[in-house]
This record gives structure tokens, C-alpha cells and sequence, in this order.
């Protein structure tokens, strides 16, 4: 039986003051792999600084801690053997550093972690001993359930300078609301960082109203100017015209029945939506909002448990928010007890600087 020459998998850089697993594959070997031999050469010099055989059925090797130097440059490769204690031929190597476990952390967070504002500039700095760069960075928000609700995106630093020091800012938040916040780095060198969830809560003063209309006084002409900032539009239905209950409600319970508005409007920037219906479909989509670009938001009405102590269904509602250059994600609104066929719902649904809020009432 004979052994092929496996392949080792390349290798982020590490801190050498940690244990490192070296992971790596064997295609068409007809005999069983029990030991494998890593040896890791300085990059340098050449010389071998670390060689080591270890009997394990797993296609792994285990470097234990302080066996190498940060700051160092390295390659290594990596052999098999069977049973019968044949060696195969040694890997084609790979190369990696070791490097101090950089640190990256908030700088600008309340002591009391309370924000009063409904907008922050989140303020971070990462440092790293032997000055490795941050080749990019993302920042997380979550909502109190910890389900991500916002996203900066991949930021890339276009930066050697170490330290570095980054922020980005997140709008729109809810008062009297609790919130999470991370923020993870990758490094020059592949290493992926990150901060835990620092819980944060936003509280401030919130006005109570909001003006429908403008009014312009023209003193010198006599008249007042009345802007209105309500727009109608027209949509279209099927089937057409719909199909009305007392003249007051659209009945969209049958299959294939919708109403939509494409035309005469365009949602830039934050947005409020109200949704008012009764009666729904259960695990049916309710709302969707989507635009040519391929972004596609949809309000689903569902029906669950509110935790594991309960066996009464709740309902709630789940939106899924998706896009072509970005993960999708869900976000679920509180629960409440589902009403009969006469009573109502309310949707708000908000999107301030990307930051989504959503909740279920009852009328």
C-alpha cells in the first residue's frame, strides 16, 4: 500500500505563546495514515527550529506553546506514515509568521456604557507588538437579543501605521433601548480578532411630535404657504380593482391576491412604515419592499413560543433583509397573543442610517 504526499493547509499567523493546530489533507492514499512528522524551518536561515512526529489517526499536528518565536518568519512541511512505519514524501511548504495576539478595543464607550444620543461615533484603536498592520475591520450591531440589526461593512484600513485607530458611526437609535456592539479586525497576516459583546444602552430626550405640514408666512404678500409632507400615490392590485371589506379594507386573504406600489416614490435614506391588517395568514408574507438593485425587505406574520416555559403560540413578526453584496439576516419583532379574526395589528417598521426597529401592536 502506498502513501501519497499530503498537502498542508496554509496557516494564518499566530501567537507562538499558544498552542497552534496544523490541519492538512491525503488524496488517494491506499494506506491508513497513524503518525504524521511537521517540520518547521526558519524562513530566513533555513535552519530547522521545530521537528516533531506525533501517532494520531486525525489529519492533524498539534504545536505546543513557546516551541517557536513571535516576530519570526517560517515555512514548513509536513509528512505521513502508515502502519508499517513508511514515511511519504514531504509536503510542498508553506509559509507563516508568529506574532504577538494583537489587541483591538473601544476607546470612546460611556463608563456607564449609557449613550444619549440617537447617534455615536464608535472609537477604536488596535495595537500589536510587532507592529503587524489591521488590513480591515467590521463593526456589529445588535439588537437586545443579540441578533445582528446593523452592519458597517468590511472597512479596510488602507494603513502600515500600528497603531491604528479607526471609528465608525451608527444613527438612529431608539430611546430607552438596549443594544450590542463588537467590532472584529483580520490582520496583514489572516489573524481574526475580535472584541466581545459590550452591551450599551441609549437614553434621551425624544420629542413628541413630529410636523405634518410647513407653514410659510409671506408677510409682505398677506398669505401663509402651506408645504405638505404627504405624498399620495397609486398602485395596482390583483385582482383589479380589489376586492374591498365595507368599503374600508382590502381583503388579500385569497391566494395569489396582492396590491403593490412601484411607481411615483423612491425610499432613500431612513424610513417609517406603518402596517395596518387583521386576520392574516399565518407564516405568510405580509410586506415586502424591494428596488432594482436586487434589495428585497419582507415582513412575514408567524406564530411561536416566546421561550421554552410556555406552551401558548405567540405571534410575531420576522423580516428578512436582503441584498446582493451582503449576508441576509433576520430580525424578529416583540411577541404578542394572537388576536381573533375582528381585531387588528399594527406593524412599525423604522430604518434610521441603516439601524432597523421593529414591532408588533395590537389596535
Amino acid at each position: 500500500m502506498a502513501l501519497t504526499t499530503p498537502t498542508l493547509l496554509s496557516q494564518v499567523a499566530f501567537d507562538a505563546t499558544q498552542p497552534q493546530t496544523f490541519a492538512f489533507t491525503v488524496q488517494g492514499s491506499s494506506a491508513q495514515v497513524v503518525a504524521n512528522q511537521l517540520t518547521i524551518r526558519n524562513q530566513d536561515t533555513n535552519d530547522i527550529v521545530y521537528q516533531e512526529k506525533q501517532e494520531t489517526f486525525t489529519y492533524t499536528h498539534i504545536v505546543n506553546a513557546n516551541e517557536l518565536t513571535n516576530g519570526t518568519y517560517y515555512n514548513a512541511t509536513i509528512s505521513t506514515f502508515d502502519n508499517d512505519g513508511n514515511q511519504s514524501a514531504e509536503s510542498v511548504p508553506i509559509q507563516f509568521w508568529c506574532y504577538t495576539t494583537p489587541i483591538i478595543s473601544f476607546t470612546n464607550l460611556p463608563t456607564s456604557n449609557i449613550i444619549t444620543n440617537a447617534s455615536f461615533n464608535f472609537e477604536f484603536t488596535y495595537t500589536q507588538n510587532e507592529n503587524e498592520p489591521l488590513n480591515s475591520y467590521i463593526i456589529n450591531l445588535y439588537n437586545s437579543f443579540q441578533t445582528l440589526i446593523s452592519t458597517s461593512g468590511v472597512q479596510y484600513t488602507n494603513s502600515t501605521t500600528v497603531p491604528f485607530n479607526g471609528s465608525y458611526l451608527f444613527s438612529g437609535f431608539d430611546n430607552a433601548t438596549t443594544y450590542y456592539i463588537q467590532i472584529v479586525g483580520t490582520t496583514l497576516e489572516g489573524t481574526v480578532i475580535n472584541t466581545v459583546m459590550q452591551q450599551i444602552t441609549v437614553q434621551y430626550i425624544q420629542p413628541d411630535t413630529f410636523t405634518l405640514v410647513q407653514l410659510t408666512n409671506n408677510c409682505d404678500e398677506g398669505y401663509i404657504t402651506v408645504q405638505s409632507n404627504i405624498i399620495l400615490i397609486e398602485g395596482t392590485s390583483n385582482p383589479d380593482p380589489p376586492t374591498y371589506i365595507d368599503n374600508q379594507e382590502v381583503d388579500l386573504t385569497d391566494n395569489g391576491s396582492w396590491v403593490q406600489w412601484n411607481e411615483g416614490f423612491n425610499i432613500t435614506g431612513n424610513i417609517l412604515t406603518r402596517v395596518w391588517f387583521r386576520n392574516p395568514n399565518n407564516y405568510t408574507t405580509l410586506v415586502q419592499f424591494s428596488n432594482t438593485s436586487g434589495q428585497t425587505i419582507k415582513l412575514k406574520f408567524m406564530l411561536g413560543y416566546e421561550n421554552v416555559n410556555t406552551d401558548n403560540l405567540q405571534a410575531y413578526i420576522e423580516a428578512y433583509v436582503e441584498s446582493i453584496n451582503a449576508f441576509p439576516y433576520y430580525i424578529y419583532s416583540n411577541y404578542v397573543t394572537p388576536l381573533d379574526s375582528t381585531e387588528g395589528y399594527v406593524i412599525y417598521f423604522t430604518k434610521v442610517n441603516n439601524v432597523y426597529n421593529l414591532q408588533l401592536l395590537t389596535e
